[in-house]
């Protein structure tokens, strides 16, 4: 017996740590509404018009994770955009207070935030300084209440987008608007589901993943709005507990049926409506989720690409450089971030040829100051988001979406070095 229990402490002795490691996570949000008065994003309508008050609050919204060896920051923001300036400022005082490195800021794109110039509301105390500082602080609170969780995945559908290119004789002509829910293609219509919770079943947080411009809320609404992704994750709040937080997909060519819609036609209440949809939906997936893991190993793999502007076929130099992250939670959960508006094709895409069983396509990560990123046939095909408001080389979204792919296989050791 004594000789057993000897062979058994030596056996653990040499287990390595990891072996051992739990996943750990953490959630904080913070209020980041500016003061009233600021110029509003999105809409070249609305002219010199400033907003006029708040409908609903704007939220920085963290979740960290920690699998024992590697920490991951997931920061959701209610925002129009966000810049490499705001991502560098964020993550620095992150470093600082945490020591975390892998910090990922999403927006949901909103186009009923606010423009943020550096002296608003004036230069001694410019609220995007605050803003930063806010959220930072979601991802050092969420570090320092980090608590054994257990992580799952499900799937659902809405259809609540329309493709805005038809496709008329080769050229496209924009859909804007689609009251009338005429199908379109293509679109993507489902909507992910990760669900990380207490060991003893309790939320910490829920993250949605849905592909569609949030621009319910037209040019003629002057009010400070998360549109309808703070609509539907204020319902999954309210039912499931916990903190619900919206991952913005591949939304460049989606948009809702009732786009820029004015108030005076029923805004807000088409706003509820889309924002309801995607919270039941959510909901019941959430209920359905029975898979969890409590030790996934976390992977992160951040790359920094070197894209040329659209200049022609011409030798040029590529003084682009592009972030694209890319993280693996266990063994089937994949996540793939990109900056800018990538056209659904190639969420499509990442989705389709992914080996692994669960892959989301995150878009408007860390640097949104890119433009579009079309697909090659689009780029035939011209547009909005093709021939214009865009500024990378052709073929830039196939790129970055192999390359996601992978870096993913390589993480998974799938490809051999």
């Amino acid at each position: 017996m004594r000789f057993v229990t000897m062979f058994l402490s030596l056996l653990i002795l040499f287990v390595p740590i990891e072996a051992f490691a739990e996943l750990k996570a953490g959630a904080a949000k913070a209020d980041i509404t500016p003061p009233i008065g600021s110029r509003m994003y999105g809409y070249d309508a609305r002219g010199t018009n400033v907003s006029k008050g708040v409908h609903d609050p704007l939220y920085a919204k963290g979740l960290v994770l920690d699998d024992g060896s590697t920490k991951l920051a997931i920061v959701t923001l209610d925002l129009g955009t966000v810049t490499y300036e705001n991502t560098t400022n964020v993550k620095a005082i992150v470093r600082e207070k945490t020591g975390i490195e892998n910090v990922l800021l999403i927006v949901t794109h909103t186009h009923s935030a606010p423009v943020a110039p550096s002296d608003f509301p004036s230069k001694e105390n410019p609220w995007i300084r605050e803003a930063e500082r806010k959220i930072a602080g979601v991802i050092v609170e969420a570090a320092s209440n980090l608590s054994p969780a257990k992580i799952g995945t499900g799937w659902g559908a809405v259809r609540e987008g329309h493709n805005r290119r038809k496709i008329v004789e080769g050229k496209a002509v924009m859909l804007w608007v689609n009251r009338e829910r005429i199908p379109t293609s293509p679109v993507d219509s489902q909507l992910a589901v990760i669900r990380v919770e207490r060991l003893n079943g309790k939320p910490i947080a829920t993250l949605i993943n849905f592909a569609c411009h949030p621009v319910v809320l037209g040019p003629e609404n002057l009010l400070i709005s998360a549109d309808y992704p703070g609509v539907a994750t204020r319902l999954v709040e309210e039912e499931l507990g916990g903190q619900c937080m919206f991952l913005q997909g591949a939304a460049g060519d989606i948009n809702p049926f009732w786009d820029k819609t004015p108030p005076a036609e029923g805004a807000y209440e088409q706003m509820e409506k889309m924002g309801t949809a995607l919270a039941v939906e959510a909901v019941r997936v959430s209920r359905q989720i029975v898979d969890f893991k409590a030790d996934p190993k976390i992977s992160f793999h951040a790359e920094v690409i070197p894209l040329a502007t659209r200049r022609g076929v011409e030798p040029r130099d590529r003084d682009l450089n592009i972030e694209i992250n890319t993280v693996l939670i266990g063994d089937d959960l994949a996540l793939a971030t990109f900056p800018g508006e990538f056209f659904v094709e190639h969420g499509l895409s990442l989705k389709q040829r992914s080996q692994f069983k669960n892959t989301i396509f995150i878009g408007y990560c860390n640097n949104r100051w890119l433009g579009y990123f079309p697909t090659i046939q689009a780029c035939t095909e011209g547009g909005y988001g093709a021939a214009s408001a865009t500024q990378v080389e052709v073929g830039a979204g196939e790129r970055l979406v192999n390359r996601a792919l992978i870096n993913l296989y390589y993480q998974a050791g799938k490809i051999s070095p």
